[in-house]
């Protein structure tokens, strides 16, 4: 935009413009004429000085003369008179061409001084000056003592008046002895005294002449910046008056203008659905703003509020310091603001409003920010808010409902692909610990090892179903017991613990009881299908799209649906070994898989399992299983630097020993127990001292293993990392009156074998 470019505010700026120009004229002219007026001022104070100088001049003449008659020196009468005459000569001489000198010596034009009057009053006073001057001569040219050389002086008397009358002549025969000088000096005395009067009287009229001449001039100057100053004053008003119309007319224009855009701006407002308003650098909220910030953020005032403050009750720290970070990031002048936007954390900020039943409300915003510029310079940030809590709700409705979809199809499909006697054993098992865990639960525990020892005896019977679950590859019943494993290790760290800290295990256990029921259900629905398609493949139903479910479905598990059809059939102790086996290798597989790892697993023995050790024997196969994988086996890449072929071996053997029992071997060809790290762990996490672990044989180092909590893992996985596993298998052992030897060498393998007794219900089964 142009200089001159004022749109609609040229006439105000030209009308201002005048203004300030005729002022400044009438300034100039008022100083030009206060400039002469002081000139004049100056011409007549001088003029006063010149016409008292004769009458000093008469006064210097007087006191010579009394001295002299007096017999008195003189020589300071004549110096005064010499100062006075020549300050008057040179005064006299400056009044030419209208030039005087004020008291600092700077010369200054009187143009009232240099008149034609002026002038032939001027040439008059220096004409009888000239005259004056020519007597005064002797006696200002005197010097040495005007007396006899007898005669001796008297002493000086103080000095008379300046305007003392002239003294008489001396006369010789006054007493007072003259020299020849003296009587010189005394000669032209008498003859300047009737002069000087005359002169005297002469200069003081042309004095005051010049005097009144400058006054009347003067005069004249006041009088016309007098009227200067009227006029301008008038005019002055006359125009303040025009500017002050122009002004009001203008501004009722632009009120009427302002006001209806205020109130289309406030019809706007109130009307819009987003809260609006704007953030200045300071981060304040600007003035304006749409009504629907008031129900937004359920406040009335915003005035001077700043951003932070804004937020700062109803969102957490954290996010409160990222989204002050990105405001200030938006001020940046090169910044990209599309670029920017694309990070936005406030794009869906949860936020918390305190409501009158003591809680909160949980609400989700939706802020944007568009930068606003001002003559290319950015001056605010433009914030759009929208409450956007019923859009969250409805996303997160739709994504559950497709995910609870999605995990029952993921379901159908692992039942699908889950041997039948394994998932009959599973879900009779899992029902069996759930209900422990219920009874474990219902227990009255007052003390605080009480407490502890439920903890323990949960944790037991959850682990157990997480890890067939996990080896069965029902990820779901996986997860849900992987959470409970959570809330149970939560417990566990905490310092105290009371009845109610249990209380959230009640929500969990009763959410795996349902889940495991709906694994039932979908279940019954397979066996319903199988039922209603076998029933049309024997109504003669031809090869329909029926009979094609039904060839894959039977084709594939015709077993598993003949199992649940005959839910009192008990499987064969071969379908039982065959199934643990099954569920073993692709435990082993799904674990080194997850750890990018390679294991052949081989099972023997495992038909010769009693009825009475067959859970205990699954749970703990399972265990060792997935801990030789986790930290036994190594990855194709170690096992290629230590020569080892590029797949683990893991070798799971039940033998039976006669009257001496059973033995069940669980042998892995990995790293096997490094001694060093079970130490340091142990040290690290309180089991034992430095002192204590410099002490232990390799026998008791790898007993630490066994111990509670006890795990070289470096963080928790569904896989490992609790420390729980192998406290499971001691306690399953100790339980069935067993025990646990364990044999290791590093970078070779790691043996573990278990007696388990020859108990008369063992045999008998």
């Amino acid at each position: 935009m142009g200089i001159l470019d004022l749109g609609r505010y040229k006439g105000i700026v030209f009308a201002i413009t005048g203004f300030l120009i005729a002022f400044i004229a009438i300034l100039a002219l008022n100083h030009s004429i206060a400039g002469r007026f002081a000139d004049n001022v100056a011409g007549v104070k001088f003029l006063s000085t010149l016409r008292s100088q004769p009458a000093e001049i008469q006064g210097s003449i007087a006191a010579i003369a009394a001295r002299l008659q007096a017999g008195e020196s003189v020589d300071e009468a004549i110096e005064s008179l010499r100062t006075a005459a020549t300050s008057f000569d040179h005064a006299i001489i400056s009044l030419s061409g209208g030039l005087v000198s004020d008291s600092s010596g700077a010369t200054i034009s009187v143009p009232a001084l240099d008149s034609e009057e002026s002038r032939t009053l001027v040439a008059d006073g220096k004409k009888v000056w000239e005259g004056y001057k020519a007597k005064l001569d002797p006696v200002l040219r005197f010097s040495g003592s005007p007396y006899a050389a007898e005669a001796a002086p008297a002493p000086t008397p103080a000095p008379a008046g300046k305007n003392a009358a002239a003294a008489p002549a001396v006369e010789k025969d006054a007493g007072v002895q003259l020299s020849p000088r003296g009587r010189r000096l005394s000669s032209a005395l008498a003859d300047l005294s009737t002069y000087a009067i005359a002169s005297q009287t002469q200069l003081s009229r042309i004095a005051n002449e010049l005097s009144s001449q400058v006054e009347a001039e003067s005069n004249g100057k006041a009088g016309v910046l007098r009227a200067i100053q009227i006029i301008g004053l008038v005019a002055a008003l006359g125009l303040l008056g025009m500017l002050f119309f122009y002004f009001a007319r203008n501004m009722r224009k632009e009120e009427m203008v302002s006001t209806r855009a205020r109130k289309e701006t406030a019809d706007i407002l109130r009307t819009v659905n987003e809260g609006l308003f704007l953030l200045d650098k300071e981060l304040k909220l600007g003035s304006e703003r749409s009504m629907a910030l008031n129900t937004i953020f359920r406040r009335e005032d915003f005035l001077n509020l700043s951003f932070d403050n804004l937020l700062k009750d109803i969102v957490p720290e954290k996010t409160l310091k990222t989204a002050m970070d990105y405001v200030a990031l938006l001020w940046g002048e090169r910044v990209n603001e599309k670029l920017v936007k694309t990070i936005n954390p406030l794009n869906e900020v949860e936020v918390h409003f305190d409501n009158p039943a003591g809680g909160f409300d949980t609400h989700y915003l939706e802020f944007d920010f568009n930068r606003v510029k001002s003559e290319g310079s950015l001056s605010h940030l433009l914030v759009t808010v929208n409450d956007v809590t019923k859009r969250v709700m409805l996303s997160r409705e739709l994504q559950e409902s497709q995910e609870k979809a999605q995990a029952q199809l993921d379901l159908l499909l692992r039942i699908l692909h889950v041997e039948p006697d394994s998932l009959t054993g599973f879900l009779t098992d899992a029902d069996v610990s759930l209900k422990m865990v219920n009874s474990i639960l219902k227990e009255p525990a007052r003390e605080e090892s009480a407490f502890r020892a439920k903890i323990d005896g949960i944790y037991r019977q959850v682990h157990a179903v997480k890890g067939e679950s996990a080896a069965l590859g029902l990820k779901t019943v996986e997860q849900r017991a992987h959470a409970f494993e959570e809330s149970l290790s939560d417990l566990k760290g905490r310092p105290t613990l009371s009845g109610s800290d249990f209380l959230p295990l009640v929500v969990k256990l009763d959410d795996l009881f349902n889940h495991l029921a709906q694994v039932r259900e979908m279940l019954g629905r397979l066996v319903d299908l199988h039922h209603a398609i076998a029933a049309r493949r024997t109504a003669g139903g031809g090869h329909t799209d029926a009979a094609k479910v039904d060839a894959w479905l039977a084709g594939k598990h015709d077993q598993t649906m003949q199992m649940q059809a005959l839910p009192q059939q008990q499987p064969a102790e071969g379908e039982v070994a065959a199934g643990l086996e099954r569920t073993l290798e692709d435990l082993a597989a799904k674990v080194a898989s997850s750890h990018s790892k390679q294991v052949t697993v081989k099972c023997s023995g495992l038909s010769e399992v009693p009825e009475a050790y067959r859970r205990a024997v699954k749970d703990i196969t399972i265990q060792l299983v997935r801990n030789a994988v986790v930290h036994g086996i190594e990855s194709p890449e170690d096992r290629a630097r230590a020569q080892k072929a590029a797949t683990g071996f893991l070798g799971v053997e039940f033998t039976q020993r006669g009257n001496e029992g059973f033995e069940l071997v669980v042998q892995d060809d990995g790293r096997g127990l490094q001694l060093d790290r079970i130490k340091e762990v142990a040290v690290e996490r309180g089991l034992i001292t430095p002192a204590q672990a410099s002490l232990l044989d390799p026998r008791q180092t790898m007993a630490l293993i066994f111990r509670p909590g006890f795990s070289t893992a470096d963080r928790v996985t569904t896989d490992a990392g609790r420390g729980a596993g192998m406290d499971l298998v001691r306690i399953l052992v100790a339980e069935l009156g067993g025990r646990v030897g364990l044999a290791s060498a590093g970078g070779r393998f790691s043996k573990f074998k278990i007696w388990l007794p020859a108990s008369a219900r063992a045999v008998a089964a």
